[in-house]
């Protein structure tokens, strides 16, 4: 990979998807210090340290940004970084429409995986000797880096929270059971009100939620199959009733169990 190099793309239509703006290697110095409110820019910037120090800051929260570390920003909006001589870093410049898989936007996140590094690299690596992209081509690798990016903030977001973890696997483990919060106040010593505060950081939902989710996702196979009740299929996946289910997946997955059942054993 080159020390420092920058490429720019611009296309006539976009046709309302996520693409990449920018994309280079570069490095701090006293002259580098962006004021993002300030800025002319419409983008997304991931900047990723890959030797030095560096800040990043949000209203009055200053963010160390090292090897490993990187951040998301809002260009224009509340934040600024800058850094030292001695920062490189990649950067990827998005533009808007990836906002909606993202928030909140501005975010610094450290000790990133090695799988991580690897994926932005190749991209970078794939790109550097290339004057022009393919619009299509340039999206498809956006897809790709968003999803990288993705995977990189949820695993990170729950290795901070092995108890969700835990609980997690407590539900998935005993879903066919009746299953409240109470049992899980008596499995993990725990109050109600931590399991929830704890489990909705991991995985931005409630545990009695995420078991619902989960029973019906494991009911589709019964259903697909058809050679069982809606009732029984309720039973086997930890459900009080067939009423009861066929209200849940509807909920879920946006049509009657019976007429997800249709749909599967008609092509």
């Amino acid at each position: 990979m080159h020390h420092y190099f920058a490429r720019s793309y611009y296309y006539l239509d976009t046709f309302s998807l996520p693409y990449l703006k920018g994309i280079g290697v570069g490095h701090g110095g006293d002259q580098y210090f962006w004021d993002n409110q300030n800025r002319k820019d419409n983008m997304i910037v991931l900047q990723y340290t890959l030797k030095g120090t560096g800040y990043f800051e949000i209203d009055t929260q200053r963010s160390l940004q090292k090897i490993g570390s990187f951040f998301l920003a809002e260009i224009p909006s509340d934040c600024r970084y800058h850094g030292r001589e001695d920062w490189q870093f990649i950067y990827l410049e998005f533009s808007k429409e990836i906002l909606q898989w993202f928030y909140p936007t501005n975010q610094a996140h450290h000790d990133s995986s090695a799988a991580f590094k690897d994926t932005i690299t190749e991209v970078v690596t794939q790109l550097q000797e290339k004057s022009e992209v393919a619009f299509f081509e340039n999206t498809h690798l956006t897809y790709a880096l968003v999803l990288a990016i993705k995977k990189e903030l949820l695993s990170k977001r729950m290795e901070k929270y092995p108890l969700a973890q835990e609980i997690k696997g407590y539900l998935e483990q005993q879903y066919q059971q009746e299953l409240g919060l109470a049992d899980i106040e008596k499995q993990f010593g725990i109050s109600k009100y931590k399991a929830i505060r704890v489990f909705e950081k991991a995985y931005a939902l409630s545990p009695m939620a995420y078991l619902k989710k989960y029973r019906v996702k494991r009911s589709l196979p019964f259903l697909i199959d058809g050679q069982r009740t809606i009732h029984e299929i309720a039973q086997l996946v930890g459900m009080a009733n067939g009423n009861y289910f066929a209200k849940v997946f509807k909920a879920e997955v946006g049509m009657a169990p019976s007429d997800y059942q249709k749909s599967k054993q008609t092509t």
